[in-house]
């Protein structure tokens, strides 16, 4: 499967769903619809950020303390 930059996804996206807009616009739309996928990614964890997360919290919850793991995700959720 070949991969699409950003840029290419922006420009699909807006002429499928958009195909009425302004030719002005085009440029204003684009750039937010890469930087709300900027956005985006930017908040999810990594399969690595996940893992280390997960340690820390079994590190804790055999040190005896008692640790929840949605309480442990809230003090590791990126903001």
């Amino acid at each position: 499967m070949e991969k699409e930059t950003l840029e290419e996804v922006a420009t699909k996206v807006l002429n499928t769903k958009y195909p009425y807009h302004r030719p002005t616009d085009a440029g204003y739309w684009k750039d937010m619809f890469i930087s709300g996928a900027n956005y985006q990614a930017e908040r999810m964890y990594s399969q690595e950020e996940v893992y280390n997360i997960l340690v820390e919290h079994t590190i804790e919850l055999f040190k005896g303390q008692p640790c929840m793991l949605d309480e442990f995700f809230e003090q590791f959720k990126k903001k």
